[in-house]
């Protein structure tokens, strides 16, 4: 009972951080390996968020797209990126997005 709370609460917190952040430009995605080896998989895009799917497109292509079930998101300390985990093509993927700061 007290785990489904716990659960649920995630949920709705995951929710709200995806409904903030979509949208967002972002400067670069970046993707880090088994061996912390970060590779860029794009820069200058966006968070798109559909009905069933995060989508992250860089440049005019899908760099990554996982299942909106399943997604566990994480904001940067500094509200300067998001760290997104989800289910891509049968297989846990991690993805770092940063985000574009625009100065006025």
């Amino acid at each position: 009972m007290i785990f489904k709370k716990i659960r649920n609460r995630n949920l709705k917190a995951n929710d709200a951080v995806l409904k903030r952040i979509s949208g967002k430009p972002i400067r670069y995605a970046a993707a880090r390996d088994e061996n912390n080896v970060e590779t860029i998989l794009g820069k200058a895009g966006r968070i798109v968020l559909t009905d069933s799917q995060v989508q992250i497109n860089c440049e005019g292509k899908v760099v990554y797209a996982c299942d909106k079930k399943g997604v566990e998101i994480s904001e940067l300390i500094s509200l300067g990126g998001a760290r997104i985990t989800g289910n891509c093509n049968g297989e846990t993927k991690a993805v770092t997005v940063y985000f574009t700061y625009f100065n006025k």
